[in-house]
């Protein structure tokens, strides 16, 4: 029996109420223009050119054009086999990565034969459940690119890293450091991690040959129309929603999280330099980790690097390791930050309009690259935003919080800024940040460059008020 015409003529047309912020993209199909939806309002608008920086912001140099090789892959659309492939090559190259992060804990746990300590295995295991944190995060920035994966594609991915579960990554490790295979650096120790690697890589490619085999991904690669748009359209607005959200998410937290930790419990007057130097630290690794979610989507496809160039001085200022207001490197995210007084009655709408801008900049090298016409112009979302991360590994009870950013009650925070619970192992964060900053310099993010490095500069305002934590400003809020 032949098919019916109608459901020939049948079309995806997606619920943007329905589904999560990395699982839809409004693309407008009109000519030039994007949009992209959170909840209800979109957050991702196109206005008129004269409205692309903040009043008494210096705008952002204009990037250069896209590589000859970006430009060619614009005129060859990329096509579902070989994205699949490189879904494939980014699996094996992140548990390469995690291979390479545990083997080096293990060599400084067991270093000349020394036996170590309760306290010592305790920061080793810390340590080793942080780097596997990072490579969940890695994997499921990737596969939140494609239609309909928030629902069953990521959070497998998750379970099978995260979970509690005996066949999960984080399980079988722990197994496996018990059992003694991982004590020294032995050829035997080194063996016995890479097969249990070797088994979660091809764990997680079977994982994405089912999400591809029963997932017409080229069908629901639509636009706001349901109109099929090319599939490496859909996935650059993807990407534009991702990092919308990522330095949404960020720029909301910034401000509580500077007032809690400079001036706490309503301290007025110049923070310390104790608060200050924690801050420094946590805000450096948050713009890392927003870097990192953002470089990982790219790092999915080849002949990137030509857009990350041109991202590295908008988020961590010049390659010359200048980072003053006399040079082109303040107009950097990372140098425009370091530059901020905390304590001014302003500093909402400086933070409000330093992130504004720099996703303004990151937006259109990365539009090019993937072929999407515009934006001239875009805005940060204020509301409705969402992690990355699933239920199960947001509460407080997963590593006291780190990926909910150690917010409180129903607060939403970014991942592992914020002030840390008194029983928070600190060597959770130092192996979730050491794997995030070994990805960003081998893509090209260089975090140490310039101002990269954290917020510097500061301390001379005194606490005026700042305390609401609300953003408000150009580049900030919905209309």
């Amino acid at each position: 029996m032949s098919r019916s015409p109608e459901r020939k003529r049948f079309a995806f047309r997606p619920t943007v109420t329905e589904a999560s912020l990395e699982g839809r993209l409004v693309l407008s199909s009109g000519a030039g223009t994007i949009t992209a939806a959170v909840g209800s309002p979109q957050v991702m608008v196109v206005t008129p050119p004269t409205e692309l920086a903040p009043a008494g912001v210096t705008p952002a140099p204009a990037p250069s054009p896209i590589g000859a090789r970006a430009a060619a892959r614009a005129l060859h659309p990329m096509t579902l086999a070989q994205v699949r492939k490189d879904y494939r090559t980014q699996v094996r190259v992140a548990a390469r990565d995690l291979r390479t992060a545990i083997q080096t804990q293990v060599g400084q746990l067991y270093a000349n034969g020394a036996t170590p300590t309760a306290q010592q295995l305790a920061d080793f295991n810390a340590s080793v459940a942080g780097a596997r944190d990072a490579t969940a995060l890695r994997l499921s920035a990737q596969a939140a690119l494609l239609p309909n994966s928030g629902t069953r594609l990521v959070p497998a991915i998750q379970n099978a890293i995260l979970g509690s579960g005996p066949r999960s990554l984080a399980s079988r490790l722990t197994a496996l450091a018990q059992s003694g295979q991982l004590s020294g650096t032995t050829g035997a120790s080194a063996r016995a991690l890479t097969r249990l690697l070797n088994t979660s890589t091809v764990q997680t490619n079977a994982q994405l040959n089912n999400f591809f085999n029963t997932t017409p991904v080229n069908r629901l690669s639509v636009n706001s129309a349901g109109q099929r748009i090319p599939l490496g359209q859909f996935i650059g607005g993807q990407i534009l929603n991702q990092a919308a959200n990522t330095f949404g998410a960020l720029a909301q937290s910034f401000p509580t999280v500077a007032n809690s930790m400079l001036f706490p419990n309503g301290a007025t007057g110049t923070p310390t330099q104790a608060a200050l130097n924690a801050f420094t630290s946590q805000s450096g690794n948050a713009l890392g980790t927003a870097a990192f979610v953002l470089g990982s989507d790219l790092s999915l496809f080849p002949n990137t690097s030509s857009v990350v160039t041109q991202l590295q001085p908008m988020l961590f200022g010049a390659a010359n390791g200048t980072g003053t207001a006399t040079t082109n490197a303040i107009n950097s995210l990372a140098a425009t930050l370091g530059g901020l007084q905390f304590g001014s009655t302003g500093f909402n709408t400086a933070v409000s309009n330093a992130f504004g801008t720099a996703f303004q900049s990151l937006a259109t090298p990365i539009a090019q690259f993937f072929g999407i016409t515009g934006p001239t112009n875009t805005v940060l979302p204020t509301s409705g935003l969402t992690s990355l991360f699933g239920t199960p590994f947001t509460g407080s009870s997963f590593f006291n919080g780190f990926n909910n950013g150690f917010a409180t009650g129903t607060n939403t925070g970014f991942i592992g800024f914020g002030m840390t619970p008194t029983a928070f192992n600190t060597s959770f964060g130092t192996g979730f940040n050491n794997s995030v900053t070994s990805f960003n310099t081998g893509l090209g993010f260089n975090q140490l460059v310039g101002a990269g490095s954290g917020v510097t500069g500061i301390g001379s305002g005194t606490n005026t008020g700042i305390g609401s934590g609300t953003i408000t400003g150009t580049g900030g809020g919905i209309v």
